[in-house]
């Protein structure tokens, strides 16, 4: 009788999806057959399989991504599949799950599929509900699941209790301007550029009829071609805590305010330094340095407990683009007042002008690192901080003539009684292949651009 599932899938690419369904699937009743549950030798594991999809299979899953589309078991499993539905009379024995995009193989071009693109857990309610109608197919339940419950702990984690230094992106402020300044214009100067950001060579946030400043309009000059006053000011730390009452600004507004001003000061600081910015679908800038600010070699970092050497920037000669590491940072008040870096890549053809293309940016966004693993994106992150830094422990992001923002780094370090271990295999820590080898003396080594803060 017919009524396991049988998921095919590519091996090793697509393991971790089909150890993660087939365990979903047993836990909900159907007999669940893939090769990821071959454990154990002394077996012809491939002939029950082939067995398994001839006589047992009421419908076969087919894991679908370019990998499965290329490997030769998952073709043979398909042209299998494809004859089985002709002999059962059922057009849809093929269930394709997409999980990236892929050319389907000609066999099932014409078939709709289940999509677990943009979230695993939606794709498989809706392939459960799909799964429901199907004739035939029973669901009982206390399966036996220690089979699946065992496969899906191959390639995990393994928790050892060793201590562990681990980083953060949190970079701790450490000291904040002392004042808040509530100032207006003098005379009829137009409203609309005093609040634009851009005519201000400091931070200011636009509020009612003036603006949000650290600086002092008679020495800061707000803007420099807009006179204006000082109506009335405030210690930073009690606007934080209490707000400002005489303008109905309340604590919580006033930590958005406050938070404005400093991603203001960080972008500004970050643009100082010569790098670029990105905006994405969400608005945000991420900031990236060019080919002729930032070193095209490895960047070699020594940080208190943590040391070593990482590239920031390169070319792959196999996709034809250079990469770039960027950052977006943002300014929290909570738990601790901080900002918090959020990496990504850019890529660009030249290595000086970021791709236009917005569809070619996120396919190489998804598919470039998919193989970077934490180790490395943390090693990127403190390379490019000594960078920033200059090596030094602290940078000051400059709100006024006077006052600064003073943020420490590289960032939070946690000890942790608790060690992760990758069984069988180790997280590679290697530069990316297609980094290596490529000549970077094409290009002549020219100094960034470096504005100093001043005290």
């Amino acid at each position: 009788m017919r009524e396991a599932l049988f998921i095919s899938h590519s091996n090793p690419e697509d393991n971790a999806f089909a150890r993660w369904l087939g365990a979903k699937l047993a836990g909900m009743g159907y007999e669940v057959w893939a090769d990821v549950m071959r454990l154990h030798g002394g077996s012809d594991w491939s002939r029950e399989l082939e067995a398994a999809l001839r006589l047992r299979a009421v419908k076969m899953l087919l894991v679908s991504t370019p990998a499965a589309m290329d490997k030769q078991g998952v073709r043979n499993e398909i042209e299998i599949a494809a004859q089985l539905a002709q002999q059962l009379g059922d057009p849809e024995f093929i269930i394709p799950l997409r999980l990236i995009p892929y050319q389907p193989h000609f066999r099932i071009a014409h078939l709709q599929y289940v999509d677990f693109s943009s979230r695993w857990d939606a794709g498989l309610a809706e392939l459960v509900e799909l799964l429901s109608t199907v004739t035939g197919l029973s669901r009982r339940g206390g399966r036996p699941m220690q089979d699946w419950l065992s496969a899906q702990t191959l390639g995990a984690t393994k928790l050892v209790s060793r201590s562990e230094s681990l980083v953060s992106n949190w970079l701790l402020v450490r000291r904040l301007p002392f004042m808040i300044r509530y100032c207006e214009r003098l005379g009829a100067f137009p409203i609309d550029s005093f609040h634009d950001r851009n005519q201000h060579h400091w931070p200011i946030v636009p509020f009612g009829t003036g603006i949000l400043t650290f600086a002092k309009p008679d020495r800061d000059r707000l803007p420099p071609d807009i006179p204006s006053r000082k109506v009335n000011e405030l210690r930073t730390f009690d606007f934080l805590a209490h707000g400002w009452d005489e303008f109905g600004i309340t604590p919580y507004d006033a930590r958005n305010q406050v938070s404005d001003l400093a991603n203001q000061a960080f972008e500004r600081f970050l643009k100082a330094r010569g790098l670029k910015s990105y905006e994405g679908s969400s608005r945000r800038l991420a900031w990236w340095g060019d080919i002729r600010t930032l070193p095209k070699t490895k960047v070699t970092f020594d940080w208190p407990r943590w040391a070593g050497r990482r590239q920031i920037i390169g070319v792959s000669g196999k996709r034809g683009v250079h990469w770039h590491y960027a950052v977006t940072g943002h300014f929290r008040t909570a738990p601790v007042r901080h900002i918090r870096l959020s990496a990504r890549l850019i890529f660009s053809n030249n290595g000086l002008d970021a791709l236009e293309d917005v569809k070619r940016m996120h396919r190489l966004r998804r598919s470039f690192a998919k193989s970077w693993r934490n180790p490395r994106w943390r090693d990127m992150m403190l390379a490019f901080l000594w960078w920033l830094s200059g090596g030094r422990a602290e940078i000051e992001l400059p709100v006024s003539y006077q006052q600064r923002i003073v943020v420490l780094l590289p960032g939070v370090t946690f000890k942790s009684t608790t060690s992760a271990i990758h069984i069988g295999e180790e997280p590679p820590d290697e530069d990316d292949p297609d980094v290596e080898g490529d000549d970077w003396d094409d290009w002549a080594d020219e100094e960034p651009e470096h504005q100093e803060s001043d005290q």
